[in-house]
C-alpha cells in the first residue's frame, strides 16, 4: 500500500479464512437474512475448530452481518429494501471523496505504488482479485489521512469489497488492468473535479455490474 514501507502478506489464519468465507455467503445471500448462524454446524462444514468460527463471528456481529435475538441466538442480519444500491452508492460517494483529496496530496511515489497495484491486477485469474481491492484501498490510503484510512479500512470496507465490484464487470484480468491504468491516468492529472467525476463514474460502472450479476 502506498506509503506504507511495512506493510508485508502475512498468511491468512483460519479466523481470517472463516470470516472472509462467511462475510461472502451473508452479503451473497447463500445464507439467507433471519437464518439462524450455528457455531457448531459451520466448524463441521468449513472443517475447522470452533475457535476460528467463534473469533469470525464475533467480527462479524461487530460489523454488523450478523446479530444476535432473543437469548443470545446469532441470526443473519435482515436485508433491506436495496442493501445493494445503498452500499454503491456509498461506493460512489466515497471513492469520489477520495480521489478528489487524492488528487491534491499524492507524491509521486504514491502514483508508483498504484500503478504496480493495477499491473498486479493484470497478473490474476480473478475478475475481484486480491490486488483489484488493494488498488482501490491504496486509493483511499493516499486520500485520506491515517486515521480515517483505519476507520475506513475497518468499518466501511467490509461491506464494499464483496457487495460491490469496485471494477466495471469485467471478466478478464488485462481488460481490468487497462480499465484501472485509465483510472489512475484521470486521478493523477492534477484535476480534483475530474479526479471525482473520473472515480465516481467507475465506482458506478462497478454498481451496474453488481446490479447485473444479482438479476
Amino acid at each position: 500500500m502506498p506509503r506504507d514501507e511495512t506493510r508485508t502478506t502475512a498468511p491468512v489464519s483460519h479466523g481470517e479464512a472463516v470470516y472472509r468465507r462467511l462475510k461472502t455467503e451473508l452479503v451473497h445471500q447463500d445464507i439467507p437474512p433471519g437464518a439462524r448462524i450455528l457455531e457448531i454446524e459451520i466448524a463441521a462444514r468449513m472443517d475447522v475448530s470452533r475457535t476460528p468460527v467463534r473469533e469470525a463471528l464475533r467480527r462479524l456481529e461487530s460489523d454488523g452481518f450478523v446479530q444476535r435475538i432473543g437469548k443470545g441466538r446469532l441470526v443473519a442480519t435482515p436485508a433491506g429494501p436495496d442493501d445493494l444500491g445503498d452500499i454503491g452508492l456509498l461506493r460512489v460517494e466515497l471513492d469520489g471523496l477520495a480521489a478528489r483529496l487524492m488528487a491534491r496530496r499524492a507524491t509521486l511515489r504514491d502514483w508508483a505504488e498504484l500503478e504496480n497495484l493495477a499491473t498486479r491486477i493484470g497478473e490474476s485469474d480473478h475478475s475481484v482479485s486480491e490486488a483489484h481491492i488493494q488498488f482501490h484501498r491504496g486509493i483511499y490510503a493516499v486520500g485520506f489521512g491515517p486515521r480515517m484510512s483505519i476507520f475506513v479500512d475497518n468499518h466501511i470496507l467490509p461491506f464494499l469489497d464483496v457487495a460491490v465490484n469496485p471494477g466495471n464487470g469485467e471478466t478478464d484480468a488485462i481488460a481490468s488492468c487497462d480499465t484501472h491504468r485509465k483510472l489512475l491516468a484521470a486521478l493523477s492529472r492534477g484535476d480534483a473535479d475530474r479526479a471525482a467525476a473520473a472515480a465516481r463514474s467507475h465506482a458506478v460502472s462497478g454498481l451496474k455490474a453488481a446490479r447485473k450479476l444479482r438479476s
